[in-house]
């Protein structure tokens, strides 16, 4: 292994930084130990003077006395002698001084000391001893103890820092110089043998430092593996993304990071636009695009990054594109980033509103082919009616009103305007626009009614059966047009069979659920009555059945079946919030299923059959048409009824006659489109001279046309041309009992 540039650094810096703090604290020590031995020295000094007052004092009293100043001068000599002592003096009392030493002026302690001699019971003063001590060489002894004693502790602290930072250097920065040696070779998907130190004694710190390293090792080596399979696996992916989105046509795949940062910008759609992908990485849509589409297409990455996907169409230089954005999050479900999937679909587009145009013009087309079928078909209806009208009436006329075949004659013309008043009936129910009047109706009675003039319809060859539930569920719907479905039905069925067969009508309740009901056009759960018609005739084909509700679709010949009687039928039941299915197959009959909702509310019984006729509420009643030969025959019905009739031709006139004096009407009959004025604005001319006047409009138009006209209120009485009498009296009973 190389040698570690930085090797014994720390031992080194460790070392230095411990001698200096050692030797600091030798400093410290070593000053405090001056002061206590200065002070010691300075009371050992005290206890040497008291001591020197013991020893001398009484030998100095006694040579004064004497005055030998030899033995003076020998016990001056002998205290100066004693260790910081530097000035000793004796002086008597005529002042004279035996001194020894040199007398200093600065750093000495002098002390006095007096001098006395008992004598005959009294103390005698002799003189005064002076000593003074030599602080100076106090402090110089406690210093040169203390120098001498910190030159030892520094020698000590020496050895033995350079003893310690050997040690350290063997056991710990040798050490930490292999492994940093070894980490520089570290490779996670290289190093195959873990970190070994050579050490003679193992179970340190150090070798829980190398055991971790090892485990975290062999973690990393195992992390490194998965990682770079991730990655391996993530390049893969992006190379398939990239791939993909080089063929979708005219796509793109844009990703974008938290920053809107575009991670990605590759597909088709970047050439067509004229953009660099790769120059696009790093930048934001603001760098990319114009500041409008820019700033709708961060809007919608941030709502993206929110968490919500969403797809939107721009147009981007000339172009219309077509772009779903949504987030792409980890396996925490953590938004990461935001993918924009784009699509030119500017070929599309037109191509679809190219294909609008045809299937416009192919339905009007269409619908000029289906009018002229209608047209074919309606007017070979009419005109076979007409003929029996024409003709009936003009033998009535050479013949007269008192032959014995002229009541049948007159039911033979009442009966072909009956059926030319249905077809046009027929027609409205088809388109929707007739008024309904939906109320409580019992089918199984309206069913037992019809029976037998539906009976007659059919023919003696074709058996009519009714197979009823007692107690069916009532149903809300207006009775002329449940008449309608009934009749049309089996006529259908008496249409399918050739010859001899049957035709069954049945009735019960039954309660839809979601599964049933989802299998019929229209059903929702509930509770249905459910009426069926079936038959033994020939039966349809599949392709036939998709077709049989399809308006002018027939199977019939031309001029033999207008194609709209099992339109209006499906019409009418949806328009009653029913379903109707159909079964059959070629050969094996046909069965239609009406489903319509039972009646829970509170709605007015249906009046069925033939009931007894209410007697006319008479009175005086203004007729207002501007077709004479209406005009004319209503007249004589209103008479009939007992009514007194004004006519009038137009608004202009029936305005007239009512403002005349003592004119009082009691009932307003008009047409509602006339050419001058409608009748609803005539009507609130007249109300102002006739306030009682009640008001009963009267149309050949259907209701829906006149609402949209504006001409007459929906809540306004109406009455549909052609009316009969038995008609016009219940309605004008109505109009007057309200």
């Amino acid at each position: 292994m190389t040698t570690h540039p930085l090797k014994n650094v720390i031992g080194k810096r460790l070392f230095r930084q411990a001698l200096l703090l050692a030797l600091a604290l030798s400093v410290v020590f070593s000053g405090c130990f001056t002061a206590i031995e200065y002070r010691r020295s300075k009371i050992s000094l005290n206890e040497s003077v008291e001591l020197l007052k013991k020893t001398h004092i009484d030998a100095i009293n006694a040579a004064l006395w004497n005055l030998d100043r030899g033995q003076i001068a020998a016990q001056v000599d002998g205290i100066h002698h004693y260790p910081f002592i530097s000035y000793v003096a004796v002086s008597d009392h005529n002042g004279e001084m035996i001194e020894s030493g040199t007398r200093s002026e600065q750093f000495a302690d002098a002390r006095t000391v007096p001098l006395s001699m008992d004598y005959n019971g009294r103390r005698i003063p002799l003189g005064k001893l002076y000593i003074e001590i030599d602080r100076q060489a106090i402090l110089r002894d406690a210093l040169s103890t203390a120098a001498v004693t910190l030159l030892f502790q520094t020698l000590t602290i020496t050895l033995v820092m350079l003893f310690a930072f050997m040690f350290f250097e063997r056991q710990v920065t040798r050490h930490l110089v292999v492994a940093a040696d070894y980490f520089t070779t570290l490779g996670l998907n290289g190093v195959k043998q873990p970190l070994k130190l050579d050490k003679q004694q193992y179970g340190d710190e150090i070798d829980s430092l190398v055991e971790a390293f090892n485990q975290m090792r062999e973690s990393l080596a195992v992390a490194y593996q998965q990682q770079d399979g991730m990655l391996q696996s993530v390049r893969e992916s992006e190379a398939l993304l990239r791939a993909i989105a080089r063929k979708i046509p005219n796509g793109a795949v844009w990703v974008v990071d938290a920053d809107l940062r575009y991670l990605m910008f590759e597909g088709n759609l970047v050439d067509t636009l004229g953009l660099d992908g790769p120059d696009a990485i790093g930048r934001t849509p603001a760098d990319m695009f114009e500041h409008d589409f820019a700033c709708r297409l961060e809007d919608y990455y941030r709502r993206a990054l929110a968490g919500e996907t969403l797809s939107e169409e721009f147009n981007c230089q000339g172009r219309i594109l077509w772009v779903q954005f949504a987030p792409l999050t980890d396996d925490n479900d953590r938004v990461m980033t935001a993918v924009a999937l784009g699509i030119d679909v500017t070929e599309r587009r037109q191509a679809e509103a190219e294909r609008r145009d045809i299937l416009q013009r192919l339905g009007q087309a269409h619908k000029m082919e289906a009018v002229g079928r209608l047209a074919g078909g309606i007017a070979h209806d009419y005109n076979n009616k007409l003929t029996v009208i024409l003709g009936y009436a003009h033998i009535l006329k050479l013949t007269g009103l008192q032959s014995k075949e002229a009541p049948e004659q007159l039911n033979q013309i009442i009966k072909a305007a009956e059926h030319s008043r249905d077809i046009t009936r027929q027609l409205l129910a088809f388109t929707r626009t007739e008024r309904v009047n939906p109320s409580r109706v019992d089918l199984n009675r309206l069913i037992t009614q019809s029976c037998k003039p539906l009976g007659r319809l059919i023919g003696e060859d074709i058996i009519l059966s009714h197979v009823a539930r007692e107690d069916l569920w009532p149903v809300l719907i207006d009775p002329v047009q449940a008449d309608q479905v009934l009749m049309n039905l089996v006529v259908n069925a008496r249409d399918a069979i050739a010859g001899v067969g049957s035709v069954s009508i049945a009735t019960e309740n039954i309660v839809l659920d979601k599964e049933a009901a989802r299998s019929l056009e229209g059903a929702s759960q509930g509770e249905y009555v459910l009426m069926t018609v079936s038959d033994t005739g020939c039966g349809m084909d599949a392709e036939t059945m998709e077709h049989i509700f399809e308006p002018f679709f027939t199977t019939k010949e031309i001029g033999k079946g207008t194609g709209l009687g099992l339109a209006t039928v499906y019409g009418i039941v949806r328009q009653n919030g029913g379903a109707i299915a159909v079964q059959s197959a070629p050969g094996k009959g046909s069965v239609f299923s009406v489903y319509l909702p039972r009646c829970v509310e509170n709605a007015p019984e249906a009046r069925t059959g033939t009931q007894a006729s209410e007697p006319a509420l008479a009175g005086t009643t203004l007729l207002v048409d501007d077709e004479d030969d209406v005009r004319e025959v209503t007249a004589l019905m209103l008479q009939r009824l007992g009514h007194n009739v004004l006519t009038a031709s137009g608004p202009e006139e029936a305005i007239r006659l009512c403002r005349e004096p003592g004119t009082v009407v009691d009932l307003i009959l008009t047409d509602v489109i006339m050419p001058s004025m409608n009748g609803r604005e005539m009507v609130q001319a007249i109300l102002h001279h006739q306030k009682s006047a009640r008001v009963l409009y009267m149309s050949g138009y259907s209701a829906d046309i006149i609402e949209a006209r504006g001409t007459v209120d929906r809540e306004a009485h109406l009455i549909r041309k052609p009316f009969v009498l038995d008609t016009l009296r219940d309605k004008i009973n109505q109009v007057m009992l309200a």
